[in-house]
Protein backbone atom coordinates (compact mmCIF):
# COMPACT_ATOMS: atom_id res chain seq x y z
CA UNK A 1 0.00 0.00 0.00
CA UNK A 2 2.85 2.40 0.77
CA UNK A 3 4.31 1.77 -2.66
CA UNK A 4 0.90 2.29 -4.26
CA UNK A 5 0.40 5.56 -2.39
CA UNK A 6 3.85 6.86 -3.29
CA UNK A 7 3.58 5.92 -6.95
CA UNK A 8 0.11 7.32 -7.57
CA UNK A 9 -0.10 10.54 -5.56
CA UNK A 10 3.44 11.67 -4.86
CA UNK A 11 6.88 11.29 -6.28
CA UNK A 12 9.21 9.07 -4.27
CA UNK A 13 11.16 12.04 -2.89
CA UNK A 14 7.94 13.86 -1.94
CA UNK A 15 6.66 10.72 -0.22
CA UNK A 16 9.94 10.25 1.68
CA UNK A 17 9.93 13.89 2.77
CA UNK A 18 6.31 13.65 3.91
CA UNK A 19 7.11 10.51 5.89
CA UNK A 20 10.11 12.18 7.56
CA UNK A 21 8.21 15.36 8.46
CA UNK A 22 5.22 13.45 9.77
CA UNK A 23 7.46 11.29 11.92
CA UNK A 24 9.12 14.24 13.69
CA UNK A 25 6.09 16.49 14.06
CA UNK A 26 3.88 13.52 14.94
CA UNK A 27 6.16 12.64 17.85
CA UNK A 28 6.20 16.23 19.08
CA UNK A 29 2.45 16.51 18.54
CA UNK A 30 2.00 13.36 20.62
CA UNK A 31 4.00 14.80 23.54
CA UNK A 32 2.13 18.12 23.50
CA UNK A 33 -1.16 16.37 22.84
CA UNK A 34 -0.63 14.04 25.78
CA UNK A 35 0.09 16.95 28.11
CA UNK A 36 -2.92 18.82 26.73
CA UNK A 37 -5.07 15.73 27.23
CA UNK A 38 -3.98 15.44 30.89
CA UNK A 39 -4.67 19.14 31.51
CA UNK A 40 -8.02 19.06 29.69
CA UNK A 41 -9.26 15.83 31.24
CA UNK A 42 -8.13 16.73 34.77
CA UNK A 43 -9.74 20.16 34.66
CA UNK A 44 -12.89 18.73 33.08
CA UNK A 45 -13.26 16.09 35.79
CA UNK A 46 -12.60 18.65 38.51
CA UNK A 47 -15.13 21.11 37.10
CA UNK A 48 -17.68 18.35 36.43
CA UNK A 49 -17.36 17.07 40.01
CA UNK A 50 -18.16 20.58 41.24
CA UNK A 51 -20.91 21.51 38.79
CA UNK A 52 -22.18 18.27 37.18
CA UNK A 53 -22.67 20.36 34.03
CA UNK A 54 -20.79 18.84 31.10
CA UNK A 55 -21.03 21.87 28.82
CA UNK A 56 -19.61 24.34 31.35
CA UNK A 57 -16.94 21.87 32.48
CA UNK A 58 -15.81 21.17 28.91
CA UNK A 59 -15.75 24.85 27.94
CA UNK A 60 -13.65 25.62 31.03
CA UNK A 61 -11.15 22.78 30.58
CA UNK A 62 -10.98 23.13 26.81
CA UNK A 63 -10.16 26.82 26.94
CA UNK A 64 -7.27 26.40 29.37
CA UNK A 65 -5.89 23.27 27.71
CA UNK A 66 -6.16 24.81 24.25
CA UNK A 67 -4.18 27.88 25.27
CA UNK A 68 -1.32 25.62 26.38
CA UNK A 69 -1.77 23.54 23.22
CA UNK A 70 -1.57 26.47 20.82
CA UNK A 71 1.65 27.95 22.16
CA UNK A 72 3.32 24.55 22.49
CA UNK A 73 2.45 23.56 18.94
CA UNK A 74 3.34 26.96 17.49
CA UNK A 75 6.78 27.08 19.10
CA UNK A 76 7.80 23.43 19.21
CA UNK A 77 5.64 20.75 17.59
CA UNK A 78 5.28 22.28 14.17
CA UNK A 79 7.74 25.24 14.46
CA UNK A 80 5.45 27.40 12.38
CA UNK A 81 6.90 30.16 10.25
CA UNK A 82 3.54 31.90 9.96
CA UNK A 83 2.90 35.05 11.91
CA UNK A 84 1.15 34.63 15.24
CA UNK A 85 -1.74 36.71 13.93
CA UNK A 86 -2.32 34.44 10.93
CA UNK A 87 -1.96 31.14 12.77
CA UNK A 88 -3.97 32.44 15.74
CA UNK A 89 -6.91 33.33 13.51
CA UNK A 90 -6.86 29.91 11.83
CA UNK A 91 -6.34 28.15 15.17
CA UNK A 92 -9.23 30.05 16.79
CA UNK A 93 -11.56 29.06 13.97
CA UNK A 94 -10.73 25.38 14.41
CA UNK A 95 -10.68 25.78 18.21
CA UNK A 96 -14.35 26.82 18.18
CA UNK A 97 -15.25 24.08 15.69
CA UNK A 98 -13.55 21.40 17.83
CA UNK A 99 -14.86 22.90 21.08
CA UNK A 100 -18.39 22.67 19.70
CA UNK A 101 -17.88 19.11 18.42
CA UNK A 102 -16.11 17.99 21.60
CA UNK A 103 -18.68 19.56 23.92
CA UNK A 104 -21.53 18.06 21.91
CA UNK A 105 -19.93 14.60 21.98
CA UNK A 106 -18.99 14.59 25.67
CA UNK A 107 -22.45 15.90 26.64
CA UNK A 108 -24.12 13.28 24.45
CA UNK A 109 -22.02 10.47 25.95
CA UNK A 110 -22.69 11.59 29.54
CA UNK A 111 -26.41 12.07 28.93
CA UNK A 112 -26.48 8.60 27.36
CA UNK A 113 -25.31 7.19 30.69
CA UNK A 114 -21.58 6.94 30.09
CA UNK A 115 -19.31 7.87 33.01
CA UNK A 116 -17.51 11.24 32.48
CA UNK A 117 -14.03 9.64 32.20
CA UNK A 118 -14.74 7.39 29.19
CA UNK A 119 -16.94 10.13 27.73
CA UNK A 120 -14.04 12.58 27.77
CA UNK A 121 -11.46 9.99 26.64
CA UNK A 122 -13.74 8.77 23.83
CA UNK A 123 -14.27 12.31 22.63
CA UNK A 124 -10.51 12.91 22.55
CA UNK A 125 -9.95 9.66 20.66
CA UNK A 126 -12.38 10.82 17.97
CA UNK A 127 -11.12 14.40 17.61
CA UNK A 128 -7.33 14.01 18.10
CA UNK A 129 -6.39 12.40 14.75
CA UNK A 130 -8.44 14.95 12.82
CA UNK A 131 -6.89 17.75 14.85
CA UNK A 132 -3.34 16.59 14.04
CA UNK A 133 -3.86 16.79 10.30
CA UNK A 134 -5.59 20.17 10.49
CA UNK A 135 -2.79 21.62 12.63
CA UNK A 136 -0.05 20.05 10.53
CA UNK A 137 -1.37 20.92 7.08
CA UNK A 138 -3.54 23.99 7.67
CA UNK A 139 -2.94 25.91 10.90
CA UNK A 140 0.83 25.60 11.28
CA UNK A 141 1.71 24.79 7.67
CA UNK A 142 5.20 25.94 6.81
CA UNK A 143 5.80 27.95 3.69
CA UNK A 144 6.61 26.00 0.53
CA UNK A 145 10.27 27.04 0.52
CA UNK A 146 10.73 25.60 4.03
CA UNK A 147 9.23 22.18 3.27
Amino acid sequence: MVHLLSSTLLTRSEFDLLKKVLKLSAARWFVVGSATFVIDTSLFLLAFSLTEIAVISNLFSGTIATTFNYFSHYKWSFASDRSHKQSTMIYLFFFFVFLFIGTTLVSFFIHSGLHPVPAKVGTAAITAPISFFIMKFVTFRRSANEA
